[in-house]
């Protein structure tokens, strides 16, 4: 008689399981490669007004970030930030975050920043026409599990069949967001004009 473990065994769609195990490899190998290559192209395109704009890949601060959040031991690094000159990345960035966990995967963009920043940063992103500047209606997203406060878009679906082209729509994204973020640290006081 069989036990109960291996008739579960016998319900597992092999066919399905292999075709996972088999793209396993070109998971790990597209992410994080897709938010360095956005870091890149949007990095490429700022530099020239922004100089001093800096990328932080998730994956690339999974130390930082499990010493900031050791709570989280399964926090998504499916992510890439954009700081601002003068502030610490954790504390103000634009940010592209990816669930690709969801079917179908789904990513959106925002602007984050810390509890301590949001009294004189939150108001002043807050009464921006949004929908005039980027082209979508941004919702506020208490994000404390990782100590942040969030205005971003609706997430959509990623389109993993064009993540080349993706990339590129993304990098324009990260632009628009930073030229509107930029002036506003200095105009609250928060760091130098310059």
């Amino acid at each position: 008689m069989e036990s109960p473990l291996v008739r579960a065994l016998r319900s597992v769609d092999g066919e399905r399981l292999a075709l996972h195990l088999a793209t396993r490899d070109e998971y790990h190998r597209t992410f994080p490669l897709f938010f360095r290559a956005i870091a890149h192209e949007a990095c490429a395109r700022l530099w020239e007004r922004f100089p001093d704009a800096a990328a932080f890949v998730g994956e690339d601060c999974r130390r930082e970030a499990l010493a900031r959040y050791p709570h989280l031991a399964r926090l998504n690094l499916n992510w890439v930030a954009f700081a601002f000159r003068g502030l610490v990345m954790w504390d103000l960035h634009v940010g592209i975050v990816a669930d690709l966990a969801q079917q179908p995967p789904v990513i959106h963009v925002g602007v984050h920043t810390t509890p301590p920043l949001w009294p004189r940063l939150g108001p002043m992103l807050e009464a921006l026409d949004w929908q005039a500047l980027v082209e979508e209606k941004l919702a506020l997203n208490d994000a404390s599990v990782i100590g942040e406060i969030q205005l971003i878009e609706p997430a959509r679906p990623l389109p993993v069949t064009d993540l080349a082209g993706e990339v590129s729509r993304l990098a324009d994204r990260v632009v628009r967001y930073y030229e509107i973020v930029a002036p506003l640290p200095a105009a609250a006081g928060i760091v130098p004009r310059t």
